[in-house]
């Protein structure tokens, strides 16, 4: 099946998740032969199994995902968007991190922040993103609150609102329906 086209008459949704599996062993299998650079079978056949497990293991875990990874897929200029404003975020985090520590006075701070993407992929993939950024961990996705570890001046006010606000603005654009299908 081709990403993008609807599933035709008697094609499951279970023939569909098993296409994005393989498609992502396939992604898998070029990262790893791209990072070893070497086609010798040897490691080649590492970087297939190493592959197959992890989208065995993925699948085991988050059974709803290849439904969401179909909308990665369905979307790539909001993707590209996402992947663009994640770039932007971690530039601009690293940057302001980086005076705090070097003018002194940073202090930590636990917030609770209300997220609303509903899809497990899209909340997996905004609390990483999130831990990604210099001066923020993410630690916790409970219910509708995300739970963050956030460097600040001391006193002051930082831009832990800007990063969870635009990395989550793209999030939902990409995964909740009701969008138009324009990129």
């Amino acid at each position: 099946m081709l990403l993008g086209t609807p599933l035709v008459a008697g094609q499951s949704r279970n023939q569909e998740d098993e296409g994005i599996m393989i498609l992502g062993i396939l992604v898998l299998l070029l990262v790893w032969l791209a990072l070893t650079r070497t086609l010798a079978f040897p490691f080649a056949m590492a970087g297939f199994l190493s592959s197959v497990i992890v989208a065995v293991f993925w699948r085991a875990i988050m059974p709803e995902a290849p439904s969401s990874m179909y909308k990665l897929f369905k979307h790539p200029i909001r993707f590209f968007q996402f992947v663009l404003t994640l770039a932007k975020r971690f530039v601009i985090s690293t940057l302001h991190t980086t005076w705090l520590i070097l003018k002194g006075g940073e202090e930590g701070r636990l917030m609770a922040l209300p997220i609303r993407v509903q899809d497990p992929l899209a909340r997996f993939i905004l609390l990483n993103s999130i831990t990604l950024t210099p001066s923020t961990i993410s630690l916790l996705v409970e219910e509708d609150l995300l739970y963050i570890h956030w460097l600040q001046a001391s006193g002051g006010h930082g831009d832990w609102r800007e990063i969870k606000e635009s990395l989550e603005a793209r999030l939902h654009r990409l995964f909740e329906e009701g969008h138009s299908d324009r990129p």
